[in-house]
């Protein structure tokens, strides 16, 4: 996990990133109160060269990949302690939700950075940051 600092560019990522790098400035700032954890982080890829999204797979597979993934959710959860859980999308949050059932935590959701989701493409970080502070997270002034 590279964070700020990865080579690798796609758009769902430089919106995330950058945004994290715009807000916080330094990668320190920003890991003393956030983790990004990728729900599932294992990519699929289409012979086409298409990304396929985890929801996209067959239902037995899907399932499988589904339980794993959750029982991870669970664990990073117990070990972290957070007082906030955001869903990068509505998917994220719903996956969070049900692996996590009746928690302490207080779970939300944001726009997902992807460029498929229509709203990310209509400026994802002030909608993003709208999320994060409708669930009581303040942020520091833009740097």
């Amino acid at each position: 996990m590279l964070g700020l600092a990865c080579p690798r560019s796609e758009v769902s990522g430089r919106r995330l990133w950058g945004w994290a790098r715009a807000r916080f400035a330094e990668p320190e700032r920003f890991h003393a109160r956030f983790l990004v954890w990728n729900y599932c982080p294992l990519a699929f890829v289409e012979v086409s060269g298409r990304n396929r999204t985890p929801d996209k797979l067959p239902a037995p597979e899907r399932r499988r990949l589904f339980e794993a993934c959750d029982r991870a959710l669970v664990r990073v959860a117990e070990q972290i302690r957070p007082t906030h859980l955001v869903g990068a999308g509505r998917f994220a949050y719903e996956r969070a939700r049900i692996a996590l059932g009746q928690t302490e935590i207080t779970l939300g959701w944001g726009p997902h950075p992807s460029p498929t989701s229509p709203a990310a493409n209509r400026g994802w970080a002030p909608q993003f940051e709208s999320a994060l502070v409708q669930l009581g997270i303040h942020l520091p002034s833009s740097s």
